[in-house]
């Protein structure tokens, strides 16, 4: 299951937020090759405090199995992924490049929970 957690003092609005969770999703989802309802996303609205400022400042760890396709080329894998998250991340909040930090976690197959659609969504 793809995890992302993410914390920003960003001010969503209700409606700019669960815009920004679908987008977010669904990027990771077909980057990830899984299903959308395998993604788990946590967005946490905080206080945040970087370089003597409170500006826009944005941190997401993005937990992840590394892609059959990209067995063998990691780095060129985390370029792609970290660049896409990026875009999404600037896309609805506008902060500064320099104020966001993303960590990757790659998970081993046998220590992630394998997601199974329902019986109703294999028919």
């Amino acid at each position: 299951m793809p995890i992302a957690q993410l914390k920003t003092n960003y001010p969503f609005t209700p409606d700019r937020k669960q815009e920004f969770l679908k987008e977010l999703s669904e990027t990771l989802s077909e980057i990830l090759h899984k299903p959308l309802p395998a993604v788990m996303l946590m967005l946490d609205e905080c206080t945040m405090y970087m370089n003597h400022s409170e500006e826009t400042v944005f941190f997401g760890e993005f937990r992840y199995i590394l892609p059959e396709a990209y067995q063998g080329n990691k780095a060129g894998f985390l370029e792609f992924f970290a660049d896409a998250m990026l875009a999404v991340i600037r896309k609805y909040t506008q902060v500064n490049p320099y104020r966001i930090y993303m960590q990757f976690t790659e998970m081993q197959r046998e220590n992630a929970w394998k997601y199974t659609a329902p019986e109703q969504e294999r028919n």
